[in-house]
């Protein structure tokens, strides 16, 4: 009889841990839902309402949570803190409180929307939070949900004497498939579109494919292992550590990756050995006044030169435009890189398969890429899956919030 005891009394917690719900969490979770937002999770307390989601309908996350916050400010009707859990991936990035207090002065207009925004507390620290979620199941799951992605690939390069530039325009397209918690995967197929290069350019073949895993180790030390074809015509398997204090402008990290060549020639797909190491240590600081990001980077290159590499990238809303100057194997690079956003400022709600352009579009120029440089296989690294730019997966507390004031102001 005892044990039977227990089994009910197990099951009932169960249930009542996944299968029971307030009516304020049912409300807020179906809103979310409506919203598009995907990876739901809803707990109310005395004193807090807790939320927790993706918000992939949205360019960009910070657009998602400030549709959020303007719910909470117009529609419901809960008056509490509100902390909500912003996530990417499945992965925590972000935790945005609400003061009760500001909420209450905003429906009393004695608060403006730029002033609710002022309020707000935007920290990294997000492991006691999670705790809140840790028995509660997630609605309007991203997994399994398919994107195809069609990316448009522009080249230029001055490494040549008989021509002024080289130059490659590319069609492609990406399937990127969420799976389960921080794990996601890209295939994706590239078609010449023009080209005055010879070799590789001329034929359709592989661009990235890649297997691609995020972890929170400790607290705020977060990870990313990729695994497969990248770009720069490299194969092989790259981690990457991260570190940001609460609420502080910095982060550190560190970064290596084992490759080897994978490049098609005469029309077949060829690779290496994985024998080239990749290491990087570096650090960021965001100066708040000035939107800007400084990043300072110590290299070891694919092909052994030691190097550094400075970057300084203003951030203009969701724009982001920067320079950079490097110095490796005894000689001097640099240039411009820039991101800017891809219409439309929010999509459909995602079915199981949705077609899409990339929410950015990103390019890098090099200044200095002539033959002795080129020569010297110089400076060479890869990117581990097609849309890293500097504005989409930019998380800054500071840069949040400054966006989301921005936004109030609209």
């Amino acid at each position: 009889m005892r044990s039977i005891f227990l089994l009910l009394v197990g099951c009932f917690s169960f249930s009542f841990a996944y299968g029971q719900k307030t009516k304020t969490e049912q409300a807020v979770s179906m809103s979310l839902i409506q919203m598009g937002m995907e990876n739901i999770a809803v707990v109310e307390e005395p004193e807090v309402l807790h939320l927790s989601f993706d918000a992939p309908v949205y360019r960009n996350n910070y657009q998602g949570l400030f549709e959020v916050i303007c719910m909470f400010l117009e529609k419901n009707d809960s008056n509490r803190n509100i902390q909500i859990l912003l996530m990417e991936e499945q992965m925590p990035r972000l935790v945005v409180q609400i003061p009760e207090s500001a909420i209450r002065a905003y429906r009393n207009r004695q608060l403006s929307l730029e002033g609710v925004m002022q309020t707000l507390t935007v920290r990294h620290e997000t492991k006691a939070d999670q705790s809140v979620f840790k028995n509660r199941k997630r609605e309007n799951s991203s997994f399994g949900k398919i994107d195809l992605v069609l990316y448009p690939q522009i080249s230029l390069n001055n490494a040549w004497m008989d021509k002024l530039y080289g130059a490659i325009v590319n069609i492609a397209p990406a399937i990127e498939v969420g799976l389960w918690k921080g794990a996601s995967f890209t295939g994706q197929v590239i078609f010449p579109i023009w080209n005055n290069m010879k070799g590789e350019m001329d034929y359709i073949r592989p661009g990235m494919l890649v297997f691609r895993q995020q972890a929170d180790l400790v607290s705020r030390l977060q990870t990313t292992f990729s695994i497969g074809n990248f770009n720069g015509s490299r194969m092989g398997a790259d981690i990457d550590f991260r570190y940001r204090p609460v609420q502080g402008h910095w982060m550190i990290g560190a970064r290596g990756g084992l490759t080897g060549a994978s490049t098609f020639h005469e029309g077949k797909w060829e690779v290496a050995y994985w024998k080239h190491f990749f290491g990087s240590a570096y650090a960021e600081y965001y100066l708040p006044y000035y939107n800007l990001d400084i990043r300072l980077a110590a290299n070891r290159y694919i092909y052994g030169d030691y190097g550094a590499r400075m970057d300084i990238t203003r951030h203009f809303g969701e724009v982001a435009v920067g320079v950079y100057a490097m110095h490796t194997g005894g000689e001097y690079n640099g240039g411009f890189h820039f991101a800017i956003p891809l219409f439309p400022e929010k999509r459909k709600k995602r079915g199981t398969i949705q077609i899409r352009l990339p929410r950015y579009f990103d390019w890098e120029y090099e200044a200095q890429s002539g033959n002795e440089y080129v020569a010297k296989r110089l400076g060479r690294d890869y990117e581990t899956r097609p849309d890293e730019n500097r504005s989409q997966f930019y998380y800054n507390p500071a840069y949040i919030k400054s966006a989301l004031i921005q936004l109030s102001r609209k």
